[in-house]
């Protein structure tokens, strides 16, 4: 039996860098040992998972919002691609002891897909540490405490902590998804993900779910020793405007899937696992509150299956042999499903186990009072509302960003102050995605959107962008906005607009379509033309052509520098396309080069002599249009483009969105799952990608 831990870690800073460091340490103890995985991008986590491995290891890839929170349908979606046999979704800072293992043992026999679920006891004093991840549980002057008594003192001060406890996950890999639909993209820790995840995964009926809370302890060291010296004295919240991520959140959780109509707690969760005996006990009980039918994996059941091999390895082999479940129990069959085939239990057989296992399934109230009461909770104190915000949202609800323009800006710019901007509209949502990730790709962090409807603006809230209103919203066609329609003249005119009231905020920009796919980041040649120089794309194609021949600057990707003369430039370039009834393409070249190319200087330049302002055309052999060489006719673009030096390539001269959409598809050139609603990883397989 393999088993890989999934975590999203805080940087390892402080008391809660501590707490985490603890509980990780007590994860690598169990037997066998688990992998863990840390999903995250902050250096510290690289830092501590290096000595540590091969067992501890950082992924990066999942997605994050602008803010840099970990969005969790990622991070259930790398967990679900595993390949161990077993996948654990775990929060960073909750302790495990031996009997987690007994837990997933005694689930991993199961024949059906199964997905399991606990919530943590908070323990508010908890005085053991550890200096290493495979050295003992220490306390005080660094006495050696055993294991035992670490469990013993966890029992005895344990707390529950209605809806506040930190959360477990633990499923058997495979193709069997946890729930019907496809999950929304929550941001983690931010609410309503776990209670969303635990609905769907009940009404779709895809896995036997049980709530294991009392079966095995998993909890949190609120109060730990300190035992390293900490740069942090106060614990801050991890994210900014967190009851505007909560917003959000309930905001998908009450558009997607049933968890508007049937909320879900643990308190209805209809079978759950305890542990019968005490904590050293290694008998397990399921209990169907909804039936009143218990019943009891005998000790016996673990210890055969040892006998066939070595630890875990004996499980294996007996799993070929344990022929049913206890989902089917509580599906209405009888017990007579449950039995271990004879052979494996062999002269066993007489037992006095035997007897109680086959004929032992409606256990007596009596048994059942006493059993629950060597427990550590009846479970009774796990009601929770279905909703942890303070004032849900109603479905109709509009959401808004708490961020100003002013505030984004000084959020996402670079160190050299540069943005890259993307003017969009809601009909190009799906090519925005995945330009989005390919900028998330190349590492880069300084994007910033301007909305020209509120849709787009909604959807790009949800997405965790940074997103702000160009003005006034419109009402835009979802096909009907391309290349000479009056749309695309209206919104065309929209990102000069934008541009220059970035400028005048003291930002550089570089604008990019987002139809523009990128292959390297160019912003530091794109700025090595200095501060007197515009730098745009050519649109012509024609190879015996001059690049700034008339009319044929490109306004869908240039970057413009915060100065004077670009300013007044742009002033200019907004002025003219306002009385202009084609697009804002036009003005930009007539305001920049003359009209008709007078100001033009050689096949690359103009300059504009109110401004001195130059004009640079980029070279299309790094930076060419939809029509050069006709590239996006090759069977293999991203080589072709490749072998002749491409920076970006630009996906216009085609007329249509469809067409457009098709031919980027069709290339390879796309970096967004739309059905799973996150960036495209290395860990997708072909039957997890859904594009169109």
């Amino acid at each position: 039996m393999t088993i890989t831990i999934y975590t999203a870690p805080a940087p390892f800073e402080g008391r809660q860098g501590q707490r985490q460091m603890l509980a990780i340490y007590s994860w690598l103890q169990l037997n066998p040992r688990p992998s863990v995985v840390l999903l995250g991008q902050d250096a510290s986590l690289s830092k501590f998972a290096e000595p540590l491995a091969p067992f501890v290891r950082v992924d990066t890839e999942i997605d994050f919002t602008f803010l840099g929170a970990h969005m969790f349908h990622t991070m259930v979606g790398r967990a679900r691609a595993s390949t161990s046999d077993i996948a654990v979704l775990i929060e960073p800072d909750l302790i495990l002891f031996p009997d987690f293992i007994d837990v997933l043992g005694y689930s991993h026999l199961m024949q059906d897909d199964w997905l399991l679920v606990a919530m943590s006891r908070n323990v508010p004093s908890f005085p053991f540490h550890q200096q290493l991840p495979e050295g003992p549980w220490l306390i005080k002057s660094n006495n050696v405490v055993e294991t035992e008594e670490v469990h013993a003192y966890v029992s005895q001060h344990g707390q529950w902590t209605a809806c506040k406890g930190g959360q477990l996950w633990a499923w058997n890999t495979g193709k069997v998804p946890l729930h019907a639909g496809v999950m929304p993209p929550f941001v983690y820790e931010q609410g309503q993900h776990n209670e969303w995840l635990l609905n769907e995964a009940l009404t779709s009926g895809y896995r036997f779910v049980f709530d294991a809370t009392e079966a095995f302890s998993l909890i949190y060291p609120q109060d730990i020793p300190k035992t390293v010296q900490v740069t942090q004295t106060e614990e801050v919240d991890k994210y900014e405007y967190q009851e505007w991520g909560f917003a959000v959140n309930a905001h998908l959780a009450r558009h997607y899937g049933s968890y508007v109509f049937r909320p879900a707690n643990f308190s209805n969760l209809p079978v759950k696992l305890f542990k019968c005996g005490g904590p050293k006990s290694k008998k397990f009980c399921f209990w169907d509150h909804f039936k009143h039918l218990s019943y009891c994996f005998p000790p016996e059941l673990l210890l055969i299956a040892e006998g066939q091999g070595a630890g875990f390895a004996g499980m294996q082999a007996a799993e070929d042999s344990y022929i049913t479940s206890f989902r089917r129990y509580v599906l209405g069959k009888t017990w007579k499903y449950f039995p271990i085939q004879p052979h494996l239990l062999g002269a066993r057989r007489n037992l006095p186990f035997w007897k109680n296992f086959v004929s032992g399934f409606r256990m007596s109230s009596n048994r059942r009072s006493t059993c629950l009461q060597d427990n550590f909770t009846v479970g009774a104190e796990l009601d929770c509302p279905v909703s942890r915000v303070k004032e849900p949202l109603p479905l109709n609800s509009h959401l808004a960003s708490p961020f100003s323009l002013e505030s984004l800006l000084s959020r996402v710019a670079n160190s050299d102050k540069v943005v890259v901007l993307a003017v969009v509209g809601n009909s190009y949502r799906d090519m925005l995605m995945s330009w989005v990730c390919r900028l998330k790709w190349l590492k880069l962090s300084n994007l910033i959107l301007s909305a020209v409807d509120d849709d787009i603006y909604e959807f790009a809230i949800l997405q965790g962008l940074p997103v702000f209103k160009s003005g006034p919203s419109m009402n835009l066609s979802f096909n009907d906005c391309h290349f000479g329609t009056e749309c695309f003249q209206t919104v065309t005119k929209v990102k000069s607009r934008t541009v220059l009231q970035i400028l005048q905020l003291g930002y550089h920009v570089l604008l990019s379509d987002v139809d523009v796919y990128w292959f390297k980041d160019p912003t530091r040649e794109l700025m090595s033309f200095g501060p007197g120089t515009l730098v745009a794309q050519t649109d012509e194609y024609n190879l015996t052509e001059a690049l700034n021949v008339p009319r044929r600057l490109n306004s869908g990707f240039y970057f413009a520098w915060s100065n004077n003369a670009t300013i007044a430039a742009f002033e200019r370039i907004v002025k003219h396309a306002a009385t202009s009834h084609m697009s804002e393409q036009p003005s930009f070249y007539d305001v920049l080069c003359g009209v008709g190319g007078k100001y033009r200087v050689g096949t690359t330049l103009c300059v504009e002599p109110l401004t001195n302002l130059t004009v640079h055309f980029l070279d299309r052999e790094k930076y060419p249009n939809g029509a050069y060489k006709t590239l996006w006719e090759n069977e293999n673009v991203a080589e072709v483009c490749k072998r002749q030096g491409c920076v970006i390539l630009h996906n216009n001269w085609i007329s249509g969105r469809k067409k457009k959409l098709a031919r980027q598809i069709a290339s390879g050139l796309w970096d967004y799952d739309d059905r799973g609603h996150m960036c495209i990883k290395s860990w997708h397989s072909s039957g997890q990608i859904h594009l169109f």
